[in-house]
């Protein structure tokens, strides 16, 4: 078998902070919280049902943030939800890009910023599966 792609770590300057964003704008569930266990880490990612491991998370780092990724995608059933996500992030004045669409595989998106500065993409129309 194949490796497979598990997990993208970021660090954060507020992890509660963090937890909040990714939750309500990307619809993540706490996996596990690993500051119950003493460390500074919490696993994000689907919902799964219980006894089941997810496919794939993001784990969020109490750290110094020393660089930034170029962004995170997340692929929405409607281009509704993407107009909402946009309204939702000019209210909290963290909306990178409105919502544009530029056909082809790239579809319909908007760009927000996350507490710590990382851009989080919400598409719809692109030609991939998603978790």
């Amino acid at each position: 078998m194949p490796p497979r792609w598990t997990h993208i770590t970021i660090n954060t300057s507020n992890i509660d902070r963090s937890v909040d964003f990714y939750t309500s704008f990307c619809g993540l569930s706490i996996v596990r919280d690993r500051r119950l266990e003493g460390r500074h880490n919490v696993w994000l990612g689907p919902q799964t049902a219980p006894g089941e491991d997810p496919i794939f998370v993001l784990v969020i780092v109490q750290d110094e943030v020393k660089a930034l990724l170029d962004h995170f995608g997340f692929q929405c059933d409607t281009r509704a939800e993407v107009d909402r996500i946009a309204e939702l992030a000019r209210a909290q004045d963290i909306l990178v890009e409105p919502p544009t669409d530029v056909g082809g595989v790239v579809g319909y998106f908007t760009t927000v910023r996350d507490p710590d500065g990382h851009v989080v993409e919400f598409t719809y129309g692109q030609p991939l599966k998603g978790l």
